[in-house]
């Protein structure tokens, strides 16, 4: 019953029309080599209504007196579906065979109506030279089983002029990485593997995950040393690698133009005056001033201005000045 309702789904999800019959249903599936009576394509589509309703909590196919059966409502929203797929389309890390597998299965539960209105987006195609989902059910299934893993960690030569892959040598036994996986986390849109390496008896450390190549699970050598070390607090600092503890109140001065990405940036929460023309003053409590805040300043260039804390200030002028000198016999 399970193949027949699959079936049966998925030709009233993939049927044109505004409704399809149960005869015609049974045709269709007919000419699949599928043989069916109309009673069983009827208890089909309740089986179908059954799983559905206690999932959506409605029926998801619709009965029409004289028409057929239809889907009104799809799984997933229109603005559900297409975010889902852009996330898929858009990660750095996947190669496009994993993201057409992947948007295929979701597509799978999409009706022909509503792919028509979806926006296939088709962002530029990177090659990569391994897969972000096998790597990820790997360490996974690792952590779960507390296996220990090996792998190879990518790095990378200039060979004619070009940036080749090859396998970094530090590792436990030169291009060999040998470690006891503990958890995972995500920053920046790349995924991240908290491990203990025995290289580095006294801390945990963190591998980037699309960095990683050959990964493979080992029957011996797991160490769990999990109780000596906070782990949230371990993948916090990962996470906050470019925050500083330090904060302080931050005073800037924008144009007005820039109030949105500055609303972005920080909050509702902060302090508004007007100055001259279309000038603001921004006054922003309790800011970490970080590597990440600095950079971000510098990507502003001229659109912001730094008035305190008066540190924060010298920095900027020491850092503007710096890449001055660094242009300076540039012509």
């Amino acid at each position: 019953m399970g193949k027949r309702m699959f079936c049966v789904l998925k030709i009233i999800l993939q049927t044109p029309h505004r409704a399809i019959t149960a005869l015609e249903i049974q045709e269709n599936l007919m000419k699949q080599d599928i043989k069916i009576e109309i009673k069983t394509v009827y208890s089909c589509i309740k089986q179908i209504n059954d799983f559905f309703h206690s999932w959506l909590d409605r029926d998801l196919i619709i009965s029409y007196h004289k028409l057929g059966y239809k889907i009104d409502e799809d799984i997933f929203d229109d603005g559900e579906l297409q975010f889902l797929l852009d996330q898929i389309a858009f990660h750095q890390d996947l190669n496009r065979e994993d993201q057409q597998h992947l948007q295929n299965k979701l597509l799978m539960l999409s009706s022909f109506h509503q792919q028509q209105r979806l926006v296939n987006f088709q962002p530029s195609q990177r090659q990569h030279s391994f897969s972000l989902f096998v790597n990820l059910s790997v360490i996974m299934k690792a952590i779960e089983h507390q296996k220990a893993i090996s792998f190879q960690y990518i790095d990378y030569n200039i060979q004619h002029e070009q940036l080749i892959e090859v396998a970094s040598q530090r590792g436990n036994k030169g291009d060999q990485y040998i470690v006891s996986p503990y958890s995972l986390t995500s920053q920046n849109n790349h995924y991240y593997m908290i491990a203990y390496n025995e290289k580095h008896p006294q801390q945990l450390t963190n591998y980037r995950i699309d960095r990683m190549r050959q990964i493979q699970t080992l029957n011996k050598g797991y160490i769990d040393i999990q109780e000596q070390f906070d782990i949230q607090n371990e993948i916090e600092k990962m996470m906050n690698m470019f925050i500083s503890h330090h904060r302080d109140t931050l005073v800037i001065e924008c144009d007005y133009k820039q109030l949105r990405e500055m609303v972005s940036r920080f909050g509702q929460q902060m302090k508004v005056q007007r100055l001259y023309q279309d000038r603001l003053l921004l006054t922003i409590e309790d800011v970490s001033i970080s590597e990440g805040l600095i950079g971000w300043i510098m990507m502003m260039q001229t659109q912001i201005k730094v008035i305190s804390p008066q540190y924060l200030q010298d920095e900027m002028k020491a850092r503007i000045k710096a890449m001055h000198n660094l242009y300076q016999d540039v012509i």
